[in-house]
């Protein structure tokens, strides 16, 4: 199963991604590739290195360079790893990159690794996001950032119609972390059930 857990930030993802992998004995993977290179021996100041080049990316005004970039995450991961829950993958890197000179690389993308099983989105309101953030880490450089506070839930939904891809919606507003992890789970069950039925 390749499983992607999807969402703006604060919405709990690599909270809720590391317990169903737990639960359902898949590996964790992070949208980074910090766990592949940290599977194969790389220090942290290998990969401190790592992010900050990918992160020296992030700004970059071509959609075409930020895609492939970003991009690249999504194909090693989908092509290294079979048992896997992967944390962010197509829908962030299309709701950040996306745009009509980058869309036919999300195809071409999608040609080379395939499209993950299932996308779960976990959705969530500005507020209730910021107050999460903020109580991780209130100096977490998200808080400045406007785009990653906006309503992107719809978005997500939109990138992952016009990607085709297998999506369910969780809601996580009013939820504390079990609940959300249940809810999650029972989308999983479901989709299971139907792949085997």
């Amino acid at each position: 199963m390749k499983l992607v857990i999807e969402g703006m930030d604060g919405v709990g993802k690599s909270t809720v991604a590391k317990k169903v992998a737990a639960f359902y004995h898949l590996k964790y993977v992070d949208g980074l590739l910090k766990t592949y290179f940290t599977d194969k021996g790389f220090s942290e100041a290998e990969l401190a290195v790592l992010v900050r080049g990918i992160e020296s990316f992030y700004d970059h005004e071509d959609s075409l360079v930020r895609t492939w970039i970003m991009g690249f995450a999504n194909i090693f991961n989908l092509l290294n790893y079979d048992d896997v829950v992967i944390d962010r993958h197509c829908l962030t890197t299309f709701f950040y990159n996306g745009d009509d000179r980058s869309r036919r690389l999300y195809t071409i993308m999608q040609e080379i690794s395939g499209k993950p099983d299932l996308i779960i989105i976990l959705a969530g309101s500005p507020k209730e996001r910021r107050r999460r953030i903020e109580q991780r880490n209130a100096d977490d450089r998200d808080l400045q950032q406007p785009e990653k506070l906006a309503d992107g839930n719809r978005q997500f939904v939109a990138a992952a119609e016009e990607l085709a891809v297998p999506y369910q919606v969780v809601e996580t507003d009013g939820q504390d972390e079990e609940q959300v992890f249940q809810a999650v789970c029972k989308v999983i069950d479901a989709w299971r059930c139907g792949k085997e039925g």
